[in-house]
């Protein structure tokens, strides 16, 4: 009986608190973070870290995570790839 009234919370994941070569998107009320590839020469992605849910204070101060969930992929790439540069407009997208 326990075990169905308690629902876990949301996976994070840790990150360390440097995360200024991210771009912030407001979705849902959250804001979901992710990365352009920088490499000169190199196919163009995106990856899609997920929502800022908070920091955790350690030995280091840590950015705390909660991945995008499996039926909000999709939606979400759709809205990423409107967003980004035209560099990246058929970048492959992927999901932390």
């Amino acid at each position: 009986m326990e075990s169905a009234l308690a629902s876990p919370g949301p996976r994070l994941i840790e990150y360390p608190s440097d995360l200024s070569g991210c771009i912030f998107l407001s979705y849902g009320g959250k804001r979901l973070l992710y990365l352009c590839s920088h490499e000169t020469g190199s196919e163009p992605f995106v990856v899609i870290l997920g929502f800022l849910s908070g920091q955790k204070q350690d030995i280091v101060t840590k950015d705390l995570i909660e991945p995008v969930r499996d039926d909000q992929k999709s939606q979400i790439g759709q809205v990423v790839s409107r967003l980004v540069s035209i560099e990246y407009a058929n970048a492959r997208i992927m999901f932390l």
